[in-house]
C-alpha cells in the first residue's frame, strides 16, 4: 500500500510545494518559505548519516504508482537519551483518513525502535489540532506536556499554545 524512502533532488518540486504551502505552517510551527538553496541543502542534509544530522525524513510513497503522498520525520533525535520528536504530514486531503498515515507511523516507529534503538518518541501539536491529538494517542501517546504559556507563530502572525504528546 505505502513505502518509506529517503529524500531525492527527484523530490525538489513536491518538497517545495509542501515547505512553502502557508497552510501547512501552523501544523510545523514554521512562519517563512524556505529558498531554492535551503530547500536543495535540505535533501542534501538528508543524505548523510542521522548520527550527524539527528533527523530523518522519509517521503511516504504509494507503492503501486509511487505517488508522493506526504513526510514523517524523526527530528532532534537524542541517542544519549534515546529519544525523538515524530511528525507526519499527508498533504493531500483527498488521501487523508484512508489509513497511509497509520501505516507510515507505525513504520516509522519500528524503524526508531529497531534500527536507531530510540525508546521515547514524542510530537509538539498545537492544541487545537484534535484529529493529530487524537491520530497520535490511537497509537497509545499519552499527552505530557500542556502550557498555556508556551506559545508559537502561526503564518497569519497569531499565537497558538501546543501540548507535547510522549509515546511511553
Amino acid at each position: 500500500m505505502i513505502y518509506l524512502r529517503k529524500l531525492t533532488m527527484d523530490d525538489f518540486d513536491y518538497l517545495k510545494s509542501v515547505e512553502n504551502n502557508k497552510s501547512f505552517w501552523k501544523y510545523s510551527f514554521q512562519n517563512q518559505y524556505y529558498s531554492n538553496d535551503e530547500l536543495i541543502q535540505f535533501i542534501h542534509d538528508s543524505q548523510l548519516p542521522v548520527e550527524q544530522t539527528n533527523q530523518i525524513r522519509f517521503v511516504i510513497c504509494k507503492t503501486q504508482t509511487n505517488e508522493q503522498l506526504g513526510f514523517v520525520d524523526l527530528f532532534e533525535i537524542d541517542f544519549t537519551k534515546s529519544q525523538t520528536g515524530i511528525s507526519i504530514l499527508i498533504s493531500d486531503t483527498k488521501n487523508r483518513s484512508r489509513g497511509y498515515g497509520k501505516l507510515s507511523l507505525k513504520k516509522l516507529i519500528k524503524y526508531a525502535k529497531e534500527e536507531l534503538y530510540i525508546k521515547n518518541l514524542y510530537c509538539n501539536i498545537s492544541d487545537d489540532n484534535l484529529s493529530s491529538i487524537n491520530f497520535f494517542k490511537s497509537f497509545g501517546f499519552k499527552e505530557i506536556f500542556k502550557n498555556s504559556n508556551l506559545y508559537v507563530s502561526s503564518p497569519d502572525n497569531n499565537y497558538e499554545s501546543i501540548i507535547q504528546l510522549k509515546c511511553i
